[in-house]
């Protein structure tokens, strides 16, 4: 990358890469670190399935928003220090939270600073480096979700965001103080290289939005299961985790790419089918497998739509491609959030008793993401 400064060099290079590998694993996880949090806030505020919908939802809009506002830029001064400040402040409204409004407001501005201040830092970022920075995030989803989630079932919710905030600024206290100045044309202006392979994320992950949404409800309060197995479910979703990328990788050698997306697009369907058992009161072994594999299978699906794709853009389609994964991601979760909690509340019997319609609209959503896979190949 070239800015006033000149070509950056290889180990400044490898500190952006690892700058923006850790606030992306971090504000993901600021993201769905509210999931299981749904039985804790329903007996502090009572706000009701459509107020914890909102709570998620919220995040994710606002960080499509903040990043729409920094692709728009056409010549974008990036101090990556600054930057990484930024997004680390993003987590101290919810910290300093007190009730549900401000709780929900913070979100909001974390996810508005967040957006912003990653889709700027992906543009001070060469191509190449951009497709590896989501290995490390994973792996922070991954192992940090169990963490924060135990830490605020034993003590108090807002506890959950302290160990987020306090690792994005250790972040940007390392982080290389060095001011570019990108010039590149405006992401609005730059044809999307696979418009198909977003239309798979969005719906792949408005499947994962709608039912993270509730799934801790109808642990707790359908399956009669304390607050603790949450944590236990999680603990079993990264572990089996593990083995995604090495199963994905086999199933790539074996088969066309379509087959394979087929074959893993197959089996979240047949698992979320299998979730309408937690309608009803189940063994805490079963309840928790079964949520268990759904975040197991959420990341495969999402892995190998990815191993499909980016291997077929060049170095240049990537940074483009990669931010606008990035934003459709988060607007499906939001829609999905939004849809799960509208669906539920409106049933008539009232209560956590939608995981019926939940599983049309996984089924079509999933559906949708396997035609617009296949129009990606």
């Amino acid at each position: 990358m070239k800015g006033v400064h000149g070509t950056i060099s290889p180990p400044i290079q490898s500190r952006y890469v690892r700058c923006l590998e850790w606030l992306i694993g971090l504000h993901g996880l600021a993201f769905v670190v509210v999931f299981p949090f749904g039985p804790q806030q329903t007996r502090l505020w009572h706000p009701g399935v459509v107020g914890i919908a909102l709570l998620v939802a919220v995040y994710p809009l606002a960080v499509v928003i903040g990043g729409l506002l920094a692709r728009r830029q056409p010549v974008l001064p990036v101090n990556v220090r600054v930057l990484a400040v930024l997004a680390a402040l993003g987590f101290l409204p919810a910290v300093l939270s007190s009730d549900y409004f401000t709780f929900l407001a913070g979100r909001a501005v974390g996810g508005l600073i967040g957006g912003f201040s990653l889709v700027a830092l992906q543009r001070a970022l060469p191509p190449t480096a951009i497709a590896s920075a989501s290995r490390l995030a994973a792996r922070i989803i991954a192992f940090g979700l169990p963490l924060c989630i135990f830490a605020a079932t034993v003590t108090d919710w807002r506890v959950a965001f302290l160990p987020l905030l306090v690792a994005s600024g250790l972040v940007a206290w390392f982080a290389p103080c060095r001011s570019e100045q990108v010039k590149r044309s405006p992401f609005c202006l730059m044809q999307e290289p696979a418009p198909a392979a977003l239309v798979a994320t969005a719906a792949l992950a408005f499947v994962s939005g709608s039912y993270l949404t509730v799934l801790s409800g109808f642990l707790v309060f359908n399956t009669g299961h304390s607050e603790f197995y949450i944590t236990v479910a999680l603990v079993v979703g990264a572990g089996l985790g593990l083995a995604v990328p090495a199963l994905v990788a086999a199933l790539q050698r074996g088969l066309t790419p379509r087959h394979t997306l087929t074959v893993i697009l197959v089996g979240s369907g047949l698992n979320l089918t299998a979730l309408l058992a937690l309608r009803t009161p189940l063994p805490a072994v079963v309840a928790v497998g079964l949520i268990g594999c759904f975040l197991a299978v959420n990341g495969a699906r999402h892995l190998a739509l990815a191993r499909i794709v980016l291997p077929r853009l060049t170095q240049e389609q990537m940074t483009t491609h990669q931010t606008h994964m990035h934003l459709a991601h988060h607007g499906g979760s939001a829609l999905g959030a939004v849809s799960a909690g509208w669906l539920v509340y409106s049933l008539p019997a009232g209560g956590l008793t939608g995981m019926g319609s939940l599983l049309i609209c996984g089924l079509v959503a999933t559906a949708l993401a396997w035609v617009a896979g296949a129009r990606a190949f």
